[in-house]
């Protein structure tokens, strides 16, 4: 038998270990956190912790059953000294490219990085290129793409059955990089992960609630993640739409010949279809069956998606080109915002613009 993989998480917090406890009696399919993932999926080992407080650092090893000998403040001492082949980084966003940079050019093989990807696109830029120069295998941790119904759903499309796909929609709400990265990246992954072609958008940038910094609406450095709407063309025509409304966590599938609709946050799923209806004039939309899937956990389907990419050289489903085309969307909301609700074309130009995200 091989030996397994070892991973290593820098910072032992909520996504780190501890967000089960939160979760276990939603919908949400358990393990979710990266610790409990480990746990669970074979040809893994966790065995290595870094945080930079002490404290969280020693709770958490001893719940995860990771020596004190393996345990860092600091996490280029982990990566140095341990040698990971996986690295999840599950730090604020303000950290996380530094973070993967550092570890994609000293011999990690594969990264769980939490989202948002990073705070700005020159970032994800950097990120991009070093986990290319190096070779490294990246997923970003919006694990929506990972449900098994998204795959049920993305069979739907891809066969034709909901005839052309001419849009999809997001309802959700909260700030645009730290919540918003799900509905970005699943608008993307609904949409079978295509070229940006334009953002335009707006966001909710007059003072701060809660004690957060106002932004003045002309500088590049946004001092708190933004709340906002926005839409996007993708390549082949397809229309996306982020609206700031409604429960968070709710998307629609348009295609010609059905609709398909995922409600109350991923529990139901449903499907309906074109045809005749009685007593009308022209088809309608009938109520039919969603196809069956598999109860299993997204964050299980992420990590061996990460593991298989790292044993065979192959790519990931939200590997950091996907990942940063996620936050561009996020991102071009409020460079459309800046310039006045323009459309914005993408790649964007100006990778400066940096929004703060926890």
């Amino acid at each position: 038998m091989a030996e397994a993989l070892r991973a290593a998480i820098v910072g032992c917090g909520r996504m780190g270990g501890t967000i089960d406890d939160e979760v276990q009696h939603t919908p949400i399919v358990l393990p979710y956190s990266h610790a409990a993932t480990y746990a669970a999926v074979g040809g893994v080992a966790l065995t290595a912790l870094a945080d930079t407080d002490g404290q969280r650092l020693a709770g958490f090893g001893e719940r995860w059953g990771v020596p004190e000998a393996h345990r860092y403040l600091d996490y280029r001492e982990l990566i140095e000294r341990e040698r990971p082949d996986l690295l999840s980084i599950t730090t604020p966003a303000t950290s996380h490219a530094e973070l993967a940079v550092y570890a994609a050019g000293h011999g990690v093989r594969g990264i769980w990085c939490e989202k948002a990807m990073a705070c700005s696109l020159a970032e994800c830029d950097a990120v991009v290129a070093a986990v290319e120069r190096h070779g490294v295998k990246f997923n970003l941790g919006t694990t929506r793409r990972w449900h098994p119904a998204v795959f049920a759903l993305r069979a739907l499309i891809e066969s034709g059955d909901l005839g052309r796909l001419r849009a999809v929609v997001a309802f959700g709400g909260g700030p645009l990089l730290h919540s918003g990265s799900h509905a970005c990246d699943l608008l993307l992954r609904l949409a079978g992960d295509p070229a940006v072609e334009w953002v335009q958008g707006s966001v909710e940038a007059g003072a701060a609630g809660g004690g957060g910094a106002a932004w003045d609406e002309r500088s590049a450095h946004v001092p708190r993640d933004l709340a906002g709407s926005g839409q996007f063309r993708f390549a082949g025509g397809v229309m996306a739409y982020y609206l700031d409304a409604g429960p968070g966590g709710e998307f629609e599938v348009l295609g010609s010949e059905g609709i398909a609709r995922i409600r109350n946050n991923g529990d139901d799923w449903e499907l309906w279809r074109r045809g005749p209806r009685s007593g009308w004039d022209r088809p309608a939309f009938n109520p039919a069956p969603f196809p069956e899937f598999p109860r299993i956990s997204r964050s299980i389907n992420l990590l061996s998606d990460l593991r298989d990419a790292v044993l065979t050289g192959g790519d990931t489903l939200g590997n950091a080109r996907v990942a940063r085309a996620g936050t561009e969307l996020a991102l071009g909301v409020v460079e459309s915002h800046r310039q006045g609700g323009a459309r914005v074309a993408c790649p964007i130009a100006d990778r400066a613009l940096y929004m703060v995200s926890k």
